[in-house]
């Protein structure tokens, strides 16, 4: 397994989040089991909404953070003003030279745009980030996502890892280890504060399920 030497980025987060223990917490990943944190406890596909993430504008931004990241064509984007606002989205964790659960995820994720059809883009909105950005150019995310014929309104996100790493602890999907990183979706109506926790095998119709359920209730 690689190690790449995060642990001083981490002592950094923990103590700049002391105000908000609960986006630190495990989540799932290669091998561990599903945890809770932020997000509520997961029950499959279809848990319970995600509990204590503020329900105003300003305070949306600041819990998910407003970081510049860079995208698979190589433009700035705002985390939360560009990709999550407003928004339904499916996010991934990934990194281009995983071999083990990132295909899955991946062929999942294909699987879900296909059967949103032109909704994708429009109504629901796919979200793979990188946890390699040091590796993971967007050079490389455009070719990761030509590979698995990703579509529009499906978005690959690297960037500094310093600004990476705060986005993905403040999901609360922070690993130490790249090759142990968290496995789950997450399904989030970013404007309503409904959030789910979903693990790589739910069955793609069972995800576009979880969708169109959060869409009735927007």
């Amino acid at each position: 397994m690689r190690i790449n030497g995060r642990l001083p980025v981490v002592a950094i987060l923990a103590a700049c989040l002391a105000a908000f223990p609960a986006a630190a917490a495990d989540h799932g990943g290669h091998h561990h089991k599903d945890g809770g944190a932020s997000m509520s406890e997961s029950t499959g596909a279809s848990s319970r909404p995600a509990m204590g993430i503020p329900g105003d504008e300003a305070s949306r931004r600041a819990w998910f953070t407003d970081l510049p990241l860079i995208d698979q064509d190589n433009r700035r984007v705002k985390f939360y003003t560009d990709v999550l606002k407003d928004k339904v989205v499916l996010l991934s964790f990934i990194f281009t030279d995983c071999d083990e659960a990132c295909p899955l995820m991946m062929k999942t994720f294909f699987d879900v745009q296909t059967l949103l059809g032109d909704r994708a883009g429009k109504e629901v909105f796919l979200v793979s980030i990188s946890v390699d950005p040091e590796t993971d150019t967007p050079e490389a995310l455009k070719a990761y996502g030509e590979r698995y014929r990703a579509g529009p309104g499906w978005t690959f996100l690297t960037g500094d890892k310093r600004n990476v790493d705060w986005v993905v602890y403040k999901l609360g999907q922070y690993r130490n280890e790249i090759e142990d990183h968290s496995t789950l979706f997450l399904l989030g109506d970013v404007k309503n504060g409904r959030w789910r926790k979903i693990p790589t095998s739910t069955p793609p119709e069972a995800i576009v399920m979880d969708i169109d359920t959060l869409l009735l209730k927007k």
